[in-house]
């Protein structure tokens, strides 16, 4: 029976700013021999991939959390915000002080202030950048078409404060990056998340829910974790996502992809 996996990139497939485990790349070439489809599921866009994920034959994915979805080459969803949402948070973001990232399908634009205060947060936190393709710095951000979520940095720790602001407005989700929780989130369309990126697929495909196995390790994968099938949990994953998992297998680094499709016989 076919199998439909969906994989979180960064702390799941890959550790952050690092290439994927030999038993990572090893499990899911298994899988795609053995007629499995696989899917990125993803908070980047389809412009921002890590090269390091070209090694891994994927036939599809969700991306900017779930406001995109391509199966087979073919764009089956999409969710943009509209023009009044980004003036929006423009306007909100110029009194509290935010810094702001536009994504967009094509890639991401900040200001170099933005650039200069995350890439020092990965520094700090990580100890290393992340890979993104398609990352701009302009001199000050424009509405645009095609904008799929925002990413803010506080100026003064409040994501929890942005959180009731825009509270009926967007959603806020804790960001994946590895920096601080208190400083840094992601502004995305009420209800989209990559759930409704991966229910999307299935009905492409006109698969059963069932048939679907979702991989993360951080806050956007908690819905699609807790919708698939089987959802799986990362030994580095949240609490939060391990408490809404069916399974947690090993950490990134180790062999945890793997074991959990040995595990439930995916892979021979």
């Amino acid at each position: 029976m076919i199998k439909y996996l969906f994989f979180d990139v960064d702390g799941t497939l890959l550790p952050f700013g690092e290439d994927a485990t030999e038993s990572t790349k090893l499990a899911l070439k298994l899988a795609h021999e053995k007629g499995h489809k696989l899917f990125l599921s993803t908070g980047r866009s389809p412009a921002e991939l890590d090269p390091r994920l070209k090694v891994f034959p994927f036939d599809g994915g969700v991306f900017s959390g779930g406001s995109i979805a391509i199966a087979d080459s073919n764009r089956i969803y999409e969710r943009f915000f509209s023009a009044e949402q980004v003036e929006k948070v423009f306007e909100l973001a110029n009194k509290r002080g935010w810094l702001l990232l536009s994504q967009t399908d094509k890639g991401s634009y900040m200001t170099n202030q933005m650039r200069d205060t995350l890439f020092d947060m990965f520094m700090r936190c990580n100890g290393r950048l992340l890979v993104i393709d398609n990352l701009y710095t302009v001199s000050k951000l424009e509405v645009m078409p095609n904008i799929t979520k925002m990413i803010f940095i506080t100026p003064d720790h409040d994501v929890k404060k942005v959180r009731e602001e825009l509270r009926g407005i967007f959603d806020i989700v804790d960001n994946t990056m590895g920096v601080p929780l208190d400083d840094c989130a992601e502004i995305v369309l009420p209800g989209v998340s990559k759930s409704t990126g991966m229910n999307a697929i299935m009905e492409y495909y006109k698969a059963p829910l069932s048939d679907s196995i979702a991989f993360g390790d951080g806050a956007n994968d908690i819905e699609i974790v807790r919708d698939s099938g089987l959802g799986i949990a990362m030994g580095n994953a949240s609490e939060d996502l391990k408490s809404v998992a069916d399974f947690i297998t090993g950490s990134v680094d180790k062999s945890g992809i793997y074991d959990a499709l040995k595990h439930f016989e995916v892979i021979d």
